[in-house]
């Protein structure tokens, strides 16, 4: 038992943006999910043993609302093993990744283990409760205790706006303010916003070797495919600066890159290092009026909004939305410490959630890059996913490299 549960159960607020998830219509994911696939077998019995180890050194894998607040319910993720082919490979069209969590009694976060060949095993966290490295630190936690190994703690109940204020604190800056939206119309990258019923849609692409400014690279892409120009939401973990911290919990800044029609990947890479070095990140999006706001009301609020959003992109950029996707470098998982007993782990890849924009997820592993595109489903979505995937691995494939990719993620 560590000396945090010996006192008080670990417990955390819950911030404007997390309060925004639980209150996303049905039908639109905010799901963060992990797919670890390899070779051998998981005895499910084991896989809960271990969640339940982990969960007792990182209890945000365990927790549970009480009204404003994000407690640990002590209960560890629940193991569902389900049959090779209910993930819908390729396409990953399954009931299994639409399951919504953190609602209606539902844990936040749970474990699927596919049998066969591959053997699969989905980790799922809804995005309130963990981002994609608060993913990727969890499975790693498992696959140790696994196989044995002593289990790593992350017990910091800091929220994003705590980080971003300590940081803030030890470069001496002020936070800055949240910037207003650019000037810009709305570009709808994938095609009309699809309105209700809504309905995820997500598609991968893997593609041979590791990139230099990777985030960039793709940023690129994902622009040259509207009309060469736009705005691009690129997420920053936290975590690397504030060097001790061991969070599961959302721990993500973000930065907006411009890029032009007439600008190179390069280009977008040095905007995006300059955002970095201006601590553009440290910008809060802390919203008060939204966590007045109970729950039942938000939803209702959240439906009417999305009405209008699919009625008028205009709409859209004066509510903030003035970015065309989001493009997240979720790390690179290293394939040696993922194996336990008899499975050996061949690929690590995300599936990207569908929200207001196109999101795009890049994960490396096993010497590929993986790119996964989440968005609403609609007419002609998975066309224009494909294509989008097709242009980005255009980019990807002719300088590969086993070098760093940028600190953005």
């Amino acid at each position: 038992m560590s000396a945090r549960s010996a006192v008080k159960p670990y417990s955390r607020r819950i911030t404007s943006d997390e309060w925004l998830f639980l209150a996303t219509p049905d039908g639109l994911g905010v799901e963060i999910q992990f797919c670890l696939q390899g070779h051998g077998t998981i005895d499910p019995a084991a896989l809960s043993a271990a969640l339940a180890e982990v969960g007792r050194l990182c209890p945000g894998t365990r927790l549970v609302r009480r009204g404003r607040r994000w407690v640990d319910s002590g209960v560890p993720p629940v193991v569902r093993v389900v049959e090779p082919d209910a993930l819908g490979r390729p396409e990953l069209d399954s009931p299994l990744l639409r399951v919504r969590l953190a609602e209606r009694r539902r844990p936040t976060c749970e474990v699927v283990l596919l049998t066969g060949t591959p053997t699969t095993i989905v980790f799922r966290a809804h995005h309130g409760v963990m981002d994609g490295r608060g993913v990727m630190f969890w499975l790693t936690q498992v696959l140790r205790a696994l196989r044995g190994d002593a289990v790593e703690a992350a017990e910091s109940p800091l929220t994003v706006n705590d980080m971003q204020a300590r940081i803030a604190a030890a470069q001496g800056r002020q936070l800055p303010p949240a910037p207003p939206p650019h000037p810009v119309q709305w570009q709808p990258l994938l095609g009309p916003l699809p309105g209700a019923p809504h309905r995820g849609l997500q598609r991968t692409r893997t593609i041979d070797g590791y990139h230099p400014a990777v985030a960039a690279k793709v940023a690129r892409a994902v622009a040259s495919y509207g009309d060469g120009t736009g705005l691009v939401l690129v997420p920053v973990d936290l975590r690397q600066y504030l060097p001790g911290l061991r969070t599961t919990g959302q721990a993500c800044g973000a930065v907006k890159v411009a890029v032009r029609a007439d600008e190179d990947w390069g280009a977008v890479q040095a905007s995006l290092l300059t955002a970095l070095r201006e601590y553009e990140f440290l910008a809060n999006g802390e919203n008060p009026t939204l966590l007045r706001l109970p729950l039942p009301s938000l939803r209702y609020l959240y439906r009417w909004l999305d009405k209008r959003f699919v009625a008028s992109g205009e709409f859209i950029v004066k509510n903030g939305i003035d970015f065309i996707a989001c493009v997240s470098y979720m790390g690179r998982a290293d394939l040696a410490d993922l194996h336990a007993g008899g499975f050996e782990a061949t690929t690590c890849y995300s599936i990207c959630d569908a929200m207001l924009v196109p999101g795009i997820d890049i994960v490396e592993s096993g010497g590929q890059t993986h790119v996964s595109v989440g968005w609403r489903d609609g007419p002609g979505v998975a066309g224009h996913m494909e294509a989008l995937l097709d242009q980005i691995e255009a980019q990807l494939a002719p300088q590969p490299s086993h070098l760093d990719s940028t600190r953005a993620g």
